[in-house]
């Protein structure tokens, strides 16, 4: 049996180890990374996105604005308006220029 990676986050109130399954989506606010788990809970990371997108797009993220990351497990559908609606009900842009990107990326998971 393969062992999941494991994701540390740490916060003002500790070090919290996830695995990437349990993660639905990132979404940048400024400096900070909001953090949507699976549970329905939601930390805020002191780390830009960009720090985020390194480690988890190999483990089935994928960037779809420059403010959200998603996790490919957890996508309901893809909107013909360019949003994709995760499993929780969230929804997350696709850019414009990201768009043919993303498609790609999710035409290939399928």
């Amino acid at each position: 049996m393969t062992q999941q990676p494991t994701i540390t986050l740490t916060t003002s109130e500790g070090r919290f180890f996830f695995t990437p399954e349990e993660i639905i989506r990132l979404e940048a606010s400024s400096n900070y990374t909001k953090i949507f788990f699976r549970n329905k809970t939601k930390m805020v990371a002191a780390k830009v996105l960009k720090e985020f997108v390194t480690v988890l797009e190999p483990l089935g993220f994928v960037r779809t604005h420059r403010t959200h990351l998603v996790n490919r497990q957890h996508i309901l559908c893809v909107t013909t308006g360019g949003n994709i609606i995760m499993r929780d009900a969230s929804v997350a842009e696709i850019s414009r220029r990201m768009k043919s990107g993303v498609m790609k990326v999710l035409k290939n998971a399928a």
